[in-house]
């Protein structure tokens, strides 16, 4: 991993960190991670960033999501990277 990927991971971590949440495009597609009301994070992956009227990425461009048990903000980013 380059220096420069490095750097971008751990910028969108303590961004996490401290909002709760963060959305980022990486390699053509957009990522949406924000804390699960459960446990963990929620990190979902869209094919554009199209949202609905209310600010929210629409469903149909969904490609991938998962659950990212970890509490270290770091893993969360690189979960689905």
């Amino acid at each position: 991993m380059t220096e420069l990927a490095k750097n971008k991971i751990n910028r969108l971590a303590r961004v996490l960190k401290s909002e709760s949440s963060v959305e980022f495009k990486h390699n053509g597609f957009y990522y949406e991670v924000f804390k699960s009301a459960d446990s963990g994070f929620i990190v979902n992956l869209y094919s554009s960033n199209e949202k609905d009227e209310e600010g929210e990425y629409q469903e149909v461009y969904l490609v991938d999501g998962g659950v990212c048990d970890s509490e270290n903000h770091k893993d969360v980013i690189e979960f689905m990277l």
